[in-house]
Formats: structure tokens, C-alpha cells, sequence
């Protein structure tokens, strides 16, 4: 019960952190890091052209 609490608080500090500018997060460092390496990590996030590759890219697999 305890590690529950302290799960729920860690995510509630990370979302306030997050929305009041306290944590700032570099996502095409964070994902370039992690291994989409189609993702520049000098440039900043475009979410739209991220996610339409990726439907793109699944799209273009499955047929």
C-alpha cells in the first residue's frame, strides 16, 4: 500500500513539475537516445510528422 502511494505521488510531482515549466524534457534527445534514430536530436519534437511516419511506416508494412 505504501509503494502505491509513493508510485501515485512520484507521478503527480513529475506532472506538476512538467506543467509548471520545473521539468523540462528534451524529447529528440530522450527518443533518439532510446533508438528512433530517424529523430534528430538538434531539432526540436514535431509530434505530427513523428506519428504520421510511424502510421505510415505500419501502414506500408502490413501490406
Amino acid at each position: 500500500m505504501l509503494r502505491l502511494l509513493f508510485l501515485i505521488f512520484l507521478v503527480y510531482a513529475i506532472g506538476t513539475g512538467m506543467r509548471d515549466g520545473w521539468l523540462t524534457i528534451k524529447w529528440s534527445q530522450l527518443l533518439h537516445d532510446v533508438g528512433f534514430t530517424e529523430v534528430d536530436r538538434d531539432k526540436p519534437m514535431d509530434w505530427n510528422d513523428f506519428i504520421l511516419k510511424r502510421l505510415l511506416k505500419d501502414k506500408d508494412e502490413s501490406n
